[in-house]
C-alpha cells in the first residue's frame, strides 16, 4: 500500500482528491492532515472600572484594564464536488488525535451526494481517501478554513430560499424558507450544538410541480 500524506496549514485552502476532475486511481491511499495557523490566537479584551471620589462621589475617576483571551481556532470543511463509488470507496475525516483512530472519526463518506459543512472539535483535521482496485470515480474537492472555536460555521443557505439567522455559535437556531411553488425538503430549523455540528443538514427547494410543469408555465408567459 502505497500512502500519500500531505500537511495543510490555514487560514484557508482547497483540497481535491488525486487528478481531480478526471477520476481517482484505483488502490488509493491518501491523507491530508490540516492544522490552524495559530491555534491559540489571542484576543485583547478592554475593561473600565469606574470609582467614585471623596467619598461623596462628586468626581469619578475611570480606570482601564486589559485582559487576555485565548482562543482557539478550529477547521471547518466546505464540500463542493463530491463523487465516490457507494460502499467500496470512501472519504474518513477525523478530528486530530493519531490518523486511522476510530474514536477520533466523524464522518465516513461515500457515494454521490455532497456533504454538508463539516467542523472540527481541535485545531487539527484530517482526510483519508481509500479506494479499492476496481472502478474509480470523480472524486471531491472541498474547501477548508480556520474559524473560532464555539461555532458550527455558516451552512449557507438553500438554492431558491431564504434563512432567518445569521449567528452561528453554540445554542444559535437557524430557521429556512423556501421561495413559492418550491417545497423545503429537510430541517426547517437547526440548532447548533456543543460539538460543533448543525443538529441537521441544510435542506433543499424542490419544486413543487416538477420541471416540466414549471418550464410549460415560464414559456407561456
Amino acid at each position: 500500500m502505497n500512502l500519500t500524506k500531505i500537511n495543510l496549514r490555514g487560514p484557508r485552502g482547497i483540497i481535491t482528491s488525486p487528478n481531480y476532475p478526471v477520476q481517482y486511481e484505483n488502490n488509493a491511499h491518501c491523507v491530508w492532515v490540516i492544522t490552524a495557523m495559530d491555534p491559540g490566537k489571542v484576543n485583547s479584551l478592554l475593561y473600565c472600572y469606574y470609582i467614585c471620589e471623596l467619598s461623596v462621589c462628586d468626581e469619578v475617576t475611570k480606570f482601564c484594564l486589559t485582559s487576555s483571551a485565548q482562543l482557539l481556532q478550529v477547521i471547518k470543511l466546505s464540500f463542493e464536488e463530491f463523487d465516490l463509488e457507494r460502499g467500496y470507496d470512501t472519504l474518513t475525516v477525523g478530528d486530530g488525535g493519531k490518523i486511522g483512530d476510530t474514536r477520533r472519526v466523524l464522518y465516513v463518506l461515500t457515494g454521490t451526494s455532497v456533504p454538508d459543512l463539516i467542523v472540527s472539535l481541535s485545531n487539527q483535521m484530517w482526510l483519508h481517501l481509500q479506494s479499492d482496485d476496481t472502478i474509480g470515480s470523480a472524486g471531491f474537492k472541498a474547501v477548508y478554513e480556520e474559524i473560532e472555536r464555539g461555532g458550527c460555521g455558516d451552512p449557507g443557505v438553500p438554492a431558491f430560499g431564504r434563512r432567518s439567522g445569521d449567528r452561528f455559535q453554540h445554542g444559535d437556531v437557524l430557521t429556512f424558507f423556501c421561495q413559492s411553488a418550491f417545497e423545503l425538503v429537510g430541517e426547517r430549523t437547526i440548532t447548533c450544538q456543543h460539538n460543533n455540528q448543525w443538529s441537521g443538514n441544510k435542506p433543499s427547494c424542490v419544486c413543487e410541480y416538477g420541471f416540466i410543469t414549471l418550464l410549460s408555465i415560464s414559456i407561456s408567459h
